[in-house]
């Protein structure tokens, strides 16, 4: 009996060992556009010293956050062509690139909470092939699906009712939401998260568009002084992507590890990201912003557009009809079976 231990803990030895050396020694870029305070920068600083440890070492992510090695706009050719090993940034910011994968960041008025948005993008990507075939011709293997809260308005003015959006200039991005503003002759205007502190404060625009948190991680309440309750919808948050040649050079065992790690990650944001809006929200308010009841949310829903549609519409034009059609099926499906 005594042997038979003795063996078999050498023998678990002997696998442990073998196992660790299954993890390749290497450095990895990862690139991450937004500060190193911001709640999802910390999930990323997760990711990697978790990898760190686990691998005793052996795999380490140097971090570089606040768009050190490029801004989002340049991260699909950095990391597609792999001079940064790991890198995120909004689809939604490339719709000719990413047309129908981009439905998910790309829609307002569609995701109830983070929550539902994430795991319909991360579902959206296991399920259909024409969202993996776009990452695959981008070289892109993506992880990390989180999600944020309600997209809402902090502005320099006082916005309570449907009226108060005419002629405001609105920061917004993308193809789709800035159809919200213009729906009541507001001015959408798409300049980037850095660029909003100054654009408030010299009045190229009047509102931001986002959410608490990332209104008091900018320090916009220095600027803005009024924050709007209403609704604009959740977003899934931007994806993070390895360079898809690095993914598949990695061994499966460290794969393995990575996708367990990141899974971690994932429920960790899911908790934290809310946490981290009411938080968002008290700071807003200790820093002398008022939030304004907005009188007409029912109001402005019911005058927008249905916006899967028009997405739908928007692709058929630009020869991907169909596979739009299949995506907005799929995510109104998955978005009933939610909700229920």
């Amino acid at each position: 009996m005594r042997n038979f231990v003795a063996t078999t803990s050498l023998a678990l030895v002997l696998s442990t060992g073998a196992f660790a050396q299954d993890y390749p020694q290497m450095s990895v870029r990862y690139a991450n556009f937004l500060p190193e305070g911001f709640t999802t920068s910390v999930i990323d600083q997760f990711v990697a010293d978790e990898i760190a440890k686990r691998t005793d070492g052996k795999v380490r992510f140097e971090m570089f956050h606040g768009g050190t090695l490029g801004g989002p706009a340049e991260m699909v050719e950095l990391v597609g062509a792999g001079a940064v090993d790991i890198g995120n940034f909004p689809v939604g910011y490339f719709f000719s690139q990413f047309p129908v994968s981009g439905l998910a960041d790309s829609l307002p008025i569609i995701f109830p909470t983070a929550e539902a948005a994430a795991q319909v993008q991360k579902d959206a990507y296991e399920a259909l092939e024409e969202v993996r075939a776009e990452f695959d011709a981008a070289n892109l293997h993506p992880f990390l699906y989180r999600g944020l809260p309600q997209y809402r308005l902090l502005c320099t003015k006082p916005v309570k009712s449907l009226a108060d959006f005419n002629g405001l200039k609105v920061r917004t991005y993308g193809t789709f939401h800035p159809i919200v503003f213009t729906t009541f002759n507001a001015v959408p205007v798409n300049i980037e998260l850095g660029e909003m502190y100054e654009g408030l404060q010299r009045g190229t625009v009047d509102c931001a568009y986002l959410n608490y948190q990332t209104a008091a991680l900018y320090n916009l309440f220095e600027v803005a002084k009024f924050a709007s309750d209403a609704e604009f919808g959740a977003t899934p948050l931007f994806l993070t992507y390895v360079n898809k040649d690095v993914w598949e050079a990695w061994t499966p065992e460290f794969r393995a590890l990575f996708d367990e790690v990141v899974a971690e990650a994932e429920a960790k944001a899911a908790s934290e990201i809310n946490a981290a809006e009411e938080s968002g929200l008290e700071t807003l308010k200790a820093n002398g912003v008022e939030v304004v009841a907005f009188e007409d949310q029912e109001k402005m829903e019911e005058a927008l557009p249905d916006f899967l549609d028009l997405w739908i519409e928007h692709l058929d034009k630009a020869g991907h009809g169909e596979a739009a059609k299949k995506h907005a099926a799929f995510v109104r499906e998955r978005l009933a079976a939610y909700q229920q």
